[in-house]
């Protein structure tokens, strides 16, 4: 029943995120770790920022690479737009609006467990050091933490990493 759901709302009007929102909060802390955060609300911010991320690249590829970055690293990341986040999409973007909104709707400790399965998803946290990534979300402040998630345009792939390396 999950899978559908979350296929047929890969590019969502953002209207309808507080409804799939509503749909999954009756689960909340359903895996291991996630107290407040359940795995549905993850996977569905995740899908969220993929979408937002698709709408972001198809924005910016309207714009010429040489206008974007001089110069092309011999090692590393090829993508000079990937530093660019989503601050570059006009402010009525819906897909990046969803993801907003649907970051707004979860309660602040719920967005501490996020901004932690985030950072264990880019590999700045190992799995057994959750505590860590809770106290550092708490440390930063909820706006900071949030922007922090918002600012990542590898939030899908880092948050789909970070349930799969806690075996979620």
């Amino acid at each position: 029943m999950i899978r559908p759901l979350f296929e047929s709302c890969q590019f969502m009007p953002p209207s309808n995120v507080l409804a799939y929102r509503h749909h999954f909060s009756s689960q909340s802390g359903s895996g291991g770790m996630l107290r407040e955060l359940n795995v549905d609300e993850a996977k569905f911010v995740a899908i969220l920022a993929k979408a937002a991320r698709t709408e972001r690249d198809e924005f910016l590829a309207k714009v010429a690479e040489k206008d974007i970055n001089g110069l092309q690293p011999a090692r590393g990341e090829h993508n000079p737009v990937a530093e660019l986040g989503f601050e570059q999409l006009p402010p009525d973007a819906s897909q990046a609006r969803a993801l907003r909104e649907a970051v707004a709707t979860l309660s602040p400790d719920a967005r501490c467990e996020l901004y932690a399965l985030t950072r264990i998803g880019q590999g700045h946290l190992a799995a057994e050091k959750w505590h860590r990534g809770l106290t550092e979300a708490t440390g930063l402040g909820d706006e900071a933490a949030t922007a922090a998630l918002l600012d990542d345009p590898d939030l899908h792939d880092h948050l789909l990493k970070g349930l799969y390396e806690l075996k979620l």
